[in-house]
Order: C-alpha cells, then sequence, then structure tokens
C-alpha cells in the first residue's frame, strides 16, 4: 500500500457549503459533520483534507476507506493518534497498543470480554434491571445520570462483582465521563486532565479499583470475569502487570457505561416519537424471558431492529482520529507518515445507496427486503482493533431496553435533536436530560 509522491495526486481540501475556507476549523464539521462529510465525499471521493482544531488532515471516508483502514491496521499508530489514553492509562492501555502487543493484549483480555464471558450473564442482567428500575429512588430521572447507574449496576453484579456505595459509583460516572471528554473531545486536555479535581476523582476511583484488586490477591475469590482474567494461564505470553491489572478491571467496571447509554438514550427518543412502532415491540416482548435473549435475538427481531436502527442513527462519534506510520496511497493520493488522519468510518450509516431516506427512523429496513452490506454500520469499528466492548454494549442495550419497554412508559422531559454535532471541546456537557418512568398498569 505504499505509494511514491510521483504517483500520487494532490489531496483537495474540502470547503463546505457556506464556508470560506480561511476558517481554522471548518464549521459545517462542528455544526454538521454528517453533512460536511457527505459533500467532501461526493464531491472528491473518499479522500479530501479537512481544517479541525487548527490543523491540516486528510480526511478519508466510505466503506472503501474502511477497507483500506482495516485490513491494513498494521500500517497505523493507535497510540500516537490518540495519546490521551496513554497519558491517563499508560503505554500498555489496549487502544495505546499495535502489532504483537495489540494481539498479545486481547487475547489476555479474551476471558473477560468475550461474547460468552459475558453472554452467561444475561439473566443476571436482566434481575438486575428490574431490581434498578424498581428501586431506582436514589438517582435523579436525568438520563445521564440514572441510565449509566443502571449499567453500572449490572456490571457490578457480573463482570466484577463487588460493592459500590452510591458515592463511588457517582464517582466512577464522573470519573468516566471526564475520561472520554478529555480523550475525545477537549480542545485543551492537558488543562482538562491537570485540574485538581480531576486528580481527585481519579485518585477515589482507581483506589476503590486496587483494594478490590488486593482482596483478590488476598483470597477472595468471585464467580466473575475479573476472576477469569486473574486466573487465565499466559502459556508463553507474558501475564498482566500489576498496572494492566489495575487498568483492565476499570475497564471491565466502568469503561463504555456513558457510550452506552447515550445509545439507549437516543433510542428512546426516537421511540417517544414512534408510539405504534412502540405498542408492536410489545407484543413482541409479551413472551419475552431473560433465557430466551440469552440464545440470541431471533426471537425477537423488532427490537433487533431498533437496536440497529439507533446505532446507525447515533453512532459514538462521526471520525476516529488515525496516524499512519509509513507513506501510503489511497485514492489515488498520497497520505505522508504521521499526516493527522480522520477517518469518516460512519459516514456510510447517513448514504442514501445503503439506507434510503438516510436520516429517518426506520427500524423496518433491517427485516423487509434486502439487508444493508454488513461494513456499511461501522460504529464499533473493525479490523482487529474492534471495539472489544462490542459484546456487551450489544447485550446490555436490549436487556435494558426489553425491560424498560415492557414494563413503563417514558416521557422526555426536555427538546430532542437528533441532529449530530462535534464539541468545539470547550467544556464538558452538563445538559439535563429527564426520561422519567411511569410504570405499566
Amino acid at each position: 500500500m505504499t505509494g511514491s509522491e510521483t504517483a500520487a495526486s494532490p489531496i483537495p481540501l474540502h470547503i463546505g457549503p457556506g464556508e470560506t475556507g480561511t476558517e481554522a476549523d471548518s464549521p459545517l464539521l462542528l455544526s454538521d459533520p454528517v453533512e460536511y462529510f457527505t459533500s467532501g465525499y461526493r464531491a472528491h471521493g473518499p479522500i479530501f483534507r479537512t481544517r479541525y482544531r487548527g490543523a491540516d488532515w486528510v480526511t478519508i471516508a466510505g466503506i472503501q476507506a474502511n477497507d483500506f483502514f482495516w485490513q491494513n491496521t498494521s500500517d497505523w499508530s493507535y497510540g500516537d493518534a490518540g495519546p490521551g489514553f496513554r497519558e491517563q492509562f499508560g503505554p500498555s492501555y489496549l487502544t495505546q497498543l499495535d502489532g504483537a502487543p495489540h494481539l498479545r493484549k486481547r487475547k489476555l483480555l479474551k476471558p473477560a470480554f468475550s461474547a460468552e464471558a459475558v453472554g452467561r450473564f444475561v439473566e443476571v442482567m436482566s434481575s438486575r434491571a428490574t431490581l434498578f428500575l424498581d428501586e431506582r429512588g436514589a438517582w435523579s430521572d436525568d438520563a445521564n445520570e440514572w441510565i449509566p447507574a443502571l449499567l453500572l449496576s449490572l456490571n457490578k453484579a457480573t463482570l466484577l462483582k463487588t460493592g459500590m456505595s452510591q458515592q463511588v459509583m457517582r464517582d466512577a460516572i464522573r470519573l468516566e465521563g471526564e475520561l472520554i471528554y478529555g480523550v475525545g473531545v477537549s480542545a485543551a486536555p492537558a488543562a482538562h486532565f491537570g485540574r485538581p479535581e480531576y486528580q481527585e476523582l481519579k485518585k477515589r476511583v482507581f483506589a476503590f479499583i486496587a483494594g478490590e484488586l488486593q482482596a483478590r490477591s488476598d483470597g477472595k475469590r468471585e464467580d466473575d470475569n475479573l476472576q477469569s482474567l486473574l486466573d487465565q494461564n499466559p502459556n508463553n505470553q507474558e501475564g498482566l502487570s500489576e498496572q494492566e491489572r489495575l487498568n483492565d478491571a476499570y475497564m471491565l467496571l466502568v469503561a463504555g457505561i456513558h457510550n452506552t447509554a447515550t445509545l439507549i438514550t437516543r433510542i428512546l427518543e426516537r421511540l417517544s416519537l414512534a408510539p405504534t412502532w412502540v405498542s408492536e415491540l410489545r407484543t413482541e416482548l409479551a413472551g419475552y424471558s431473560a433465557g430466551s435473549l440469552s440464545r440470541g435475538m431471533s426471537a425477537y427481531p423488532k427490537l433487533r431492529a431498533t437496536i440497529l436502527e439507533g446505532e446507525r442513527l447515533h453512532p459514538g462519534g462521526s471520525f476516529l482520529k488515525r496516524r499512519p506510520i509509513s507513506n501510503l496511497e489511497f485514492g489515488g493520493k498520497l497520505i505522508h507518515a504521521g499526516d493527522r488522519v480522520m477517518q469518516a468510518h460512519t459516514l456510510p450509516h447517513f448514504l442514501p445507496e445503503y439506507y434510503p431516506d438516510p436520516m429517518a427512523f426506520k427500524p423496518m429496513r433491517w427485516i423487509e427486503g434486502e439487508p444493508p452490506p454488513r461494513k456499511a454500520l461501522a460504529d464499533f469499528g473493525g479490523g482487529a482493533h474492534v471495539c472489544i466492548g462490542m459484546n456487551l454494549t450489544r447485550i446490555q442495550v436490549p436487556v435494558v431496553l426489553a425491560e424498560i419497554i415492557r414494563r413503563f412508559d417514558w416521557k422526555i422531559g426536555y427538546r430532542t435533536s437528533f441532529r449530530p454535532m462535534v464539541s468545539g471541546g470547550t467544556g464538558m456537557d452538563e445538559s439535563h436530560e429527564p426520561i422519567i418512568l411511569t410504570p405499566i398498569g
């Protein structure tokens, strides 16, 4: 995939509709990334330049760009692309690894994150979700609070069995939000992570995790995925270091709860505007049991379609940051080693050639007619670096939605907006999004 500079033509700068091209950042990218990437893809094809955070980026977009990246992951550095995780967790954190170290770490994490390892807890998660929803009075109606708390409750009853006070839960929820914001959004991550209140928050949460690991070292045993991680025989591989065990225990218990909570929130928003579809879901779920869900979602095609449509319309991000480690040629253009590269991996979600009327919420598109191409749904990434939390999300989302849809009506207490945006990175989103549940009957 390496190209010579003379064989590649210059990469054009995409100036979005209404832009002058003189701005430090593309205003359209920040306010409407779907429109920005779509217009760039239509105008220039799968590769063009973008102005973002006052810097020049190479954007690769579309299914062909996803194939180009995910089939050649050895040509890219993950650690250099997202140094924030390395700065917060150290160089052995999964997302910072490439090549053989990454392969080693994925193998060592398999006992904790595989579909089988997570799926064995479906029934426990379902019962815990029921309990939480019946006794959620300790938490406000703000979906940014009670849905992450619900997911954390499921994790601490299954993946890493531990007792957590409400204050420790609140600290963990807050810390994960601060981490995701600082790494993925903040325009000044050093200042964000350097705040004394953040440092104290991180210290408290990781002290709690370290205490659980110490208890396991002292002889405490649980039938959970942390224990599977600690008990495994690494064979001829280097075992997990103390720092890796600390980070991986955090991943099991806390990491990803906000992304999953946001997906659940957006699906509930969509369903609040589709009462007929909610009635059809309730009919489908009339015979629901967690045991049947543990065997897959074939018995619940409408619930499955609802979740897939939610993933499509509300992906966790509009683009991923990349850094090539060597010169690469793509689409007749040269990408230099070390270039800032923006992979618009979820652009296919919004292209009408894959999804007719792409901005509309139409779950039946996943049931009727020909299914969209598999690679046209890319929220969890792909290739060797596919999101390790994908299995957990795809188990917890149907568990939680089945409990809510079957047993509650809900009211959205804020004005919804389904327009994707890229934060300017000037401060954490403190929006209040109440979703009020009322038991049916």
